[in-house]
């Protein structure tokens, strides 16, 4: 009991000290020559993984630093001690392996985080597991994503004697501490788990794309950087046509092994169609794709800065000789990371909207179509139709649609075909998850994306599992969740025909990946949508006389994007011919059965004759060990061109 005038208890002053949400890591300025030449490191801007354990380790990515060559472990760096705390994490230095360690965690961690913005949904590997990073892994000039090892091996060598660039000649080159290679190599594992089936290549661009979109996450990943992009802007008066760097990737690469230039280029080639249809190795024909998205990014970005430029130059357009204003640079620049962020996540959207097995550039094109035009409906600054344009110059584009537009473009819709009753092919309604005979429940994979949207939660984790005995290579997504797994089967079984595919029981339909995303739309709301990925393995159209497991495969896939209600919006289909063609001759003439059975005869037969080409080259060049396209791997793909003279 307290008295009038005596002094109030004093709270014990022990507040809860929350903490940080970020954490600041410093990176060679692209690569340690870029440094050296501008005395320049960069920061990244990462997420603070309170429980990260020396390596780094953490929840995403596992940096394991062994040297094969040497048979050497390196001391692994804690990015949680205080003396690297206190300093923005290690200075970097080519000689300590630490700091090596150091960047290849930042930037990859970096480029997860910007493709789980995009995608809009939290990121996790398959199963849970981690993709490890191995900073040395071996001697020689390369890196590149390992699917088995479920790792992204870097290699190290010799800078070349007699034309090194800006390097001593024999200098040790890491391509670790090429951001640009590095966030390169962890995109590809990125499109991996997000659609494993594009490392079995059935056409050109199915690699091609690979490239491309690994590309494309790199060059972006520049505007990260603000104070590079003013630099850009204040060098070259806001015309970034004439900035290399900004636009190029792993210069000091490029010019130490005696390209005398970057590794590649997003500019610098004429908007023609002849270089994409010529085009055969998967680098060069994705760097076709990479410059139309690059010239779309150009254009757009132009347009964007225009009334900056007119209110600078007194309407004239002209801006003087010297120096541009600062403030100008600087909201030019804005306009500059503002243009890529949105390019780039109309390409990182469309990613839910891709086949699931048999990806071509066309499908790319229709996808981002299709995944933009749901946020966007009215494209108000024509960035849609500036890509497209931009696609179509340079000979890219879809075929088996009717003319460029956004509605010719977009995916179509799944239509439910009515079981024993007159069909009003005019009032056809949606294919709907709520089949009354196989009705799928989403509560429980909506309630887990819902628990994904707040970063510092506990984070949902839709994991489903096939019943016991089934194929793992087509089924593994986790453990607990076999009532879905099995609904989602018995609902597929029922509609197989009407979504391209093969209604025989044999046949196995496996749920291959199933995601909630929530996007923020042009009028500032959330849209809720659920993707899912069906494929179907079908043995007896594949060559009988090589072993089940190491034969190439061939695949149907069908992705469904529905709403949260259950009703099916579009449907991307592959399919293969059925098996019973003469059941499907019998079908209404206007059935979506028969223009599957028909798209899956020209789809076989396409994938068919690109492998007798394949083996026809093979054979000239003496390679007989293995077939054709199971020798085509990240590994031997990307030894084979950063060991020659062409550049990417």
């Amino acid at each position: 009991m307290t008295t009038t005038g005596d002094p109030a208890p004093v709270a014990p002053n022990n507040p809860t000290i929350r903490p940080p949400d970020r954490r600041q890591l410093r990176t060679f300025a692209f690569d340690p020559m870029s440094t050296r030449l501008s005395g320049r490191f960069l920061g990244l801007d990462v997420p603070f993984e309170a429980d990260l354990l020396p390596g780094p380790d953490g929840s995403l990515v596992q940096v394991v630093d062994y040297d094969a060559t040497r048979d050497v472990w390196y001391e692994p760096l804690d990015l949680n001690d205080p003396a690297v705390l206190a300093q923005d994490g290690l200075r970097p230095a080519e000689g300590d392996p630490r700091a090596h360690q150091q960047i290849v965690y930042a930037v990859a961690t970096s480029v997860i985080e910007r493709v789980e913005r995009f995608v809009g949904r939290r990121f996790r590997w398959r199963s849970s597991q981690k993709l490890r990073l191995v900073p040395h892994a071996f001697e020689g000039r390369n890196a590149f994503f390992d699917p088995k090892r479920r790792a992204v091996l870097f290699g190290y060598y010799q800078a070349d004697r007699r034309d090194p660039g800006p390097n001593l000649p024999g200098q040790v080159i890491f391509t670790c501490l090429s951001t640009d290679i590095v966030a390169h190599e962890v995109t590809h594992a990125i499109l991996h788990r997000l659609r494993q089936y594009y490392a079995e290549p059935t056409n050109p661009d199915v690699f091609a794309w690979h490239e491309a979109f690994a590309d494309l996450v790199a060059l972006f990943q520049h505007f990260v950087h603000r104070d590079v992009v003013c630099e850009a802007v204040a060098t070259t008066s806001s015309d970034l046509r004439k900035n290399s760097g900004l636009l190029q990737l792993a210069r000091e690469f490029g010019e130490s092994t005696g390209r005398g230039a970057a590794l590649r280029s997003a500019i610098g080639t004429e908007p023609t169609p002849q270089r994409f249809l010529s085009a055969t190795e998967p680098h060069e024909r994705g760097a076709c794709f990479v410059a139309a998205v690059f010239d779309a990014y150009l254009d757009s970005y132009k347009r964007s800065i225009g009334d900056l430029i007119r209110i600078a130059t007194g309407g004239t357009g002209i801006l003087p000789a010297g120096e541009l204003h600062p403030d100008l640079v600087e909201r030019v620049a804005d306009e500059a990371v503002k243009n890529a962020d949105r390019l780039l996540g109309m390409v990182v959207r469309a990613m839910d909207y891709l086949p699931v097995v048999d990806v071509c550039f066309g499908d790319v094109v229709r996808a981002i179509v299709t995944a933009d035009r749901a946020l966007y409906p009215d494209d108000a600054i024509n960035l849609r139709g500036n890509l497209v344009e931009a696609m179509r110059r340079r000979g890219i584009y879809p075929e088996q649609v009717a003319s460029l537009s956004d509605v010719a473009l977009e995916w179509p819709p799944a239509l439910a075909w009515p079981k024993g009753a007159e069909v009003d092919l005019n009032n056809r309604e949606a294919l709907d998850l709520n089949d009354p005979e196989a009705p799928v429940d989403l509560r429980n994979p909506i309630l887990l994306a819902a628990m994904d949207l707040d970063p510092g939660g506990k984070p949902g984790a839709l994991q489903v599992k096939a019943p016991l005995g089934s194929d793992p290579d087509e089924s593994e997504l986790g453990d607990p969740g076999e009532v879905l797994f099995q609904t989602l089967s018995r609902w597929a079984r029922l509609h197989a025909v009407e979504i391209g595919l093969d209604p025989d029981p044999e046949l196995r339909i496996a749920l291959t990946g199933i995601h909630v995303a929530y996007r923020q739309a042009a009028d500032g709301q959330p849209r809720p949508e659920v993707a899912i990925q069906l494929t179907q393995r079908r043995p007896e159209l594949e060559d009988q006389e090589l072993p089940y497991d190491t034969r190439p495969k061939m695949r149907a896939g069908t992705v469904l994007i529905a709403g949260v209600d259950g009703r099916i919006e579009h449907m991307i289909a592959k399919p293969l011919p059925f098996k019973d063609a003469v059941a499907i001759a019998k079908l209404p003439p206007d059935h979506p059965g028969r223009d599957h059975h028909d798209a899956g005869v020209r789809r076989l037969a396409a994938m068919t004759g690109w492998g007798e080409q394949l083996d026809i080259v093979d054979a000239l060049s003496e390679w007989t060990d293995q077939p054709s396209v199971e020798r085509l791997t990240f590994a031997a793909i990307h030894a084979e061109i950063m060991n020659s003279d062409r550049g990417i």
